[in-house]
């Protein structure tokens, strides 16, 4: 489980809304991950915790690997092999 402390939240040039989370890489190292304001919970602001976590996609893994499958397909017809 991974833990995000939520620094601030900006605005980009862009227009583009941000929070800028500090997370912690081991022992006195850290980083800061900008992300989209959207995609955190509603009423997320400065100074909120966060438990970020990952997993595996299988569905899109299989859409992504069926969508280069027929790219290869159409470009063997078009050069004629």
């Amino acid at each position: 489980m991974i833990h995000a402390f939520v620094d601030r939240v900006q605005t980009l040039e862009s227009g583009e809304r941000v929070a800028v989370l500090i997370l912690r890489w081991r022992e006195g190292d850290y980083f800061e991950w900008l992300v989209p304001l959207e995609w955190l919970p509603p009423n997320t602001r400065e100074g909120h915790w966060l438990v970020v976590s990952f997993e595996t996609d299988p569905r899109t893994q299989a859409r992504m690997h069926q969508q280069v499958e027929q790219l290869l397909k159409e470009l063997k017809t078009d050069d004629g092999v």
